[in-house]
């Protein structure tokens, strides 16, 4: 059985999308992985893909049977074992209604998938709430800012109180420079403030922003200097030991 992971965050614009997409593909290097967008409101795992408008349909037309899963699913181009399916522009169908269909589909996936990844909208709405389960693994997506690891101590917090055990933390868009000013808390704070084990340190990267305006991911970009970060956070999911990265 394949193993599900929701990617969420307390706070929006901490780039949760970024991390869920580029470990993903890390993770496709040796795994199938298949990637659902639960934002039902404000997708945009196909534009971090570099498939928006490359794709006819998503999430709705499978829930209306207007397509099967093979139709709808998305293979991500120079990924043969990583898959989008996406969520849609215009919603329709309520969205506890698309919740709870994309909560029995994740169960019926998970048997062809080694990894599910789940891309959540921010905070601890409906979409916790319908598709929260113990079974599942969870990722807290954060960035060195007070408001950011405030929003992500109590998404963890309502995850624990849901008896979701399994979360860890990534904080995304380090700067050590601001770190060693005082200018931003230190990663030790972070930890402190979540009570969320960490998994990963991603640092801040231009290679992130250009490959978010080019249609590809900063994984595919052999000189990103978050590369690495992503990759280790893959490998450490898959339960191989990586020292924790280390930015200048």
């Amino acid at each position: 059985m394949g193993k599900v992971f929701l990617i969420a965050s307390g706070k929006g614009g901490v780039g949760k999308t970024t991390v869920c997409s580029n470990v993903a593909a890390a993770l496709a290097e040796k795994h199938k992985v298949l990637v659902l967008d639960a934002d039902l409101d404000l997708s945009n795992l196909d534009i971090a893909f570099g498939l928006r408008n490359r794709h006819v349909y998503d999430l709705q037309d499978l829930y209306y049977r207007n397509a099967t899963f093979e139709d709808a699913a998305v293979s991500v181009p120079g990924h043969p074992n990583l898959t989008a399916l996406f969520a849609p522009l215009y919603r329709e169908v309520s969205v506890e209604l698309l919740l709870r269909f994309l909560k029995s589909l994740i169960e019926e996936k998970k048997r062809e998938y080694d990894y599910i990844f789940v891309d959540c909208p921010a905070g601890r709405g409906k979409t916790l709430e319908v598709l929260s389960d113990p079974r599942y693994r969870y990722l807290i997506v954060t960035t060195p800012d007070r408001t950011a690891i405030s929003d992500g101590e109590r998404t963890a917090d309502y995850l624990f109180s849901r008896g979701c055990e399994r979360v860890r933390l990534v904080v995304n868009r380090v700067r050590p420079s601001l770190i060693k000013k005082n200018h931003a808390p230190d990663i030790d704070d972070i930890i402190d403030t979540t009570a969320i084990r960490l998994i990963g340190l991603i640092p801040e990267d231009v290679s992130v922003i250009r490959a978010g305006n080019t249609d590809t991911l900063a994984y595919d970009l052999p000189k990103s200097r978050s590369r690495t970060a992503f990759g280790n956070i893959a490998l450490r999911l898959t339960g191989v030991y990586r020292d924790l990265d280390k930015f200048n």
